[in-house]
């Protein structure tokens, strides 16, 4: 029986997503988890990876499993640390595939434009200056829409050669200290999010202009982009199985 999940946690306890030999990783948690519950041996399969620092509302992921559960998530739950929690889980169908079904995803950075927050520090950018919203907002409409993306992403064209990616929205926010930019799109690369919202910070501060970053974007080039962030204003949101 194939399950679907949702999964909520803090990022910075963790070394990522991914299982690493030795590592404390989300993925391992799990897994371990299930081996507790079910002695079986069950490779959780999710919608995408996130890096070490990244915190997650909406991961997805799927498992195959023979045993039965009056309530699954709870007792999944039951084996899990508390920075880990299974908000979801149902029966799906056996063709269900958390990533290649998956049609977009939602992440979410947000940055602390105040007096640097000693409490925050692992879930908010601590930038710590005011920045030209207007400015950045300006900026992110280089950014929509489909584009190949090899300038702003980590990820090498040897692991993946299509780099073409599609942001269908960009939203960007200010209340009072903590500014959030809201990225939807239908997949994004290695650090991705990151060096986009490092570009819009940049633009914000006046050290780089549309025009500037839409070359660089055309050039499809891996050295082309300096930008980047801290992984701890990082958030998966949610993704999405219907057309956005």
């Amino acid at each position: 029986m194939r399950f679907k999940a949702k999964v909520s946690y803090d990022g910075h306890e963790y070394q990522g997503w991914a299982k690493q030999p030795g590592k404390n990783t989300v993925q391992g948690n799990i897994e371990r988890a299930l081996k507790r519950l079910t002695s079986e041996d069950i490779s959780i399969q999710a919608a995408g990876r996130t890096d070490r620092g990244v915190h997650a509302y909406g991961q997805i992921f799927h498992f195959d499993c023979n045993k039965e559960f009056k309530d699954i998530a709870r007792s999944i739950n039951s084996q899990l640390p508390a920075s880990i929690r299974i908000v979801s889980c149902e029966a799906v169908s056996d063709e269900f595939h958390s990533r290649f079904d998956a049609k977009w995803k939602h992440y979410r950075y947000l940055i602390n434009t105040g007096k640097f927050d000693p409490i925050m520090r692992n879930y908010l950018c601590q930038l710590n200056r005011k920045l030209d919203v207007e400015a950045m907002k300006k900026a992110s409409e280089v950014f929509l829409g489909e584009h190949d993306f090899t300038s702003f992403n980590a990820t090498g064209k040897n692991e993946i050669e299509d780099q073409v990616r599609n942001i269908y929205r960009i939203d960007i926010k200010e209340k009072g200290n903590i500014l959030s930019i809201d990225y939807y799109g239908d997949g994004f690369l290695r650090y991705m999010v990151r060096m986009l919202t490092g570009a819009l910070i940049a633009a914000g501060s006046g050290r780089t202009t549309p025009e500037e970053l839409k070359e660089i974007l055309e050039k499809r080039d891996k050295t082309a982009c300096n930008f980047n962030t801290d992984a701890c204003g990082l958030y998966l949101i949610e993704i999405g199985y219907t057309i956005f």
